[in-house]
């Protein structure tokens, strides 16, 4: 723990801008209000997946805070608008993803059996990230030379895994209260109980486990942009400041989420955007973020059982 504490506190004392961090704060309370209050991703933009019109409002629901942020944090400089055009092109490919418009183009007619059809629609949708976000992201970095040799984090670079283990262990009580909420048992576990199971003639703990595996894919696609192309990729145009864009651009992904789980990945997502910044690399962010979400779906488990 004294690895986090070491590098959060040092982060603070040479990068914190109080006046910035503040804005940036009223922004968040109150577009975090006004969607828990009016259920605005629900009823607009989760009522449009599948469809180009739904991207397009994600791409706005994106592309504004983020725009937003980045004038107000960042100095205007050769770099900024650099920094502005990958980001922009990063909002596109994470309202493509949020809106699982490549989930359109799947067929699954051939399956007769519906339990199954509808479990596989749920693998794959879990694994369309990496189409949407992975293999973009992977054209981008052939494509040009301005974040190598890092990789969007996925370098070594000496990383230490103990350390967010420690992490995970001082969450589990948290995720254990939190599994008590309503809201949260609305929301876990993300697994449906479609009987597959019965399909393939196995425990229903093997359908459970394939389902969690696919699920955990999609934390790979979040770590890489979240943390490796939004921090490591673009802190190498505008620095440390790449970070607070990434913060709140992650703070609306949750916003679909219940309220609590929104407002904690403002924290997490700074803290995690920090140690990717300070060790330029993403796998301590990808155990904690896996780690966080198994968590969530064991406690869930544990209370509907």
């Amino acid at each position: 723990m004294l690895f986090f504490v070491r590098t959060i506190i040092d982060y603070f004392k040479s990068d914190f801008n109080v006046r910035t961090h503040i804005i940036a704060g009223i922004i968040l309370t109150i577009c975090i209000s006004l969607n828990y209050n009016l259920d605005f991703y629900k009823d607009y933009l989760n009522a449009n997946q599948y469809k180009e019109i739904g991207v397009l409002y994600l791409f706005i629901f994106y592309s504004l805070p983020f725009l937003v942020i980045t004038f107000l944090s960042i100095p205007k400089t050769s770099n900024r608008a650099k920094y502005i055009f990958y980001g922009l092109i990063g909002m596109f490919l994470i309202s493509i993803d949020s809106n699982y418009y490549l989930m359109k183009f799947v067929d699954l007619d051939f399956i007769n059996d519906r339990a199954i059809k509808n479990w596989s629609r749920y693998l794959i949708s879990n694994c369309s990230s990496f189409l949407a976000v992975l293999f973009p992201l992977l054209i981008i970095y052939i494509s040009t030379t301005t974040f190598k040799p890092e990789r969007f984090g996925t370098r070594l670079n000496g990383a230490k895994a103990l350390p967010y283990f420690w992490l995970i262990l001082f969450m589990i009580p948290l995720l254990y209260l939190a599994s008590f909420s309503t809201d949260f048992l609305n929301t876990y576990p993300t697994y449906r109980d479609y009987q597959e199971y019965n399909y393939f003639n196995v425990d229903q703990w093997v359908t459970v486990a394939i389902y969690e595996f696919c699920y955990g894919i999609d934390f790979i696609s979040v770590e890489v942009f979240y943390r490796g192309f939004m921090v490591i990729a673009l802190s190498k145009l505008v620095g440390k400041e790449a970070i607070l864009p990434m913060v709140v651009i992650y703070c609306f992904l949750h916003f679909g989420k219940p309220m609590g789980e929104a407002i904690s990945s403002i924290f997490g997502g700074y803290i995690l955007g920090i140690l990717a910044y300070r060790t330029r690399n993403i796998y301590g962010g990808l155990i904690v973020h896996l780690g966080v979400a198994w968590g969530m779906e064991f406690f869930a488990y544990l209370q509907i059982s």
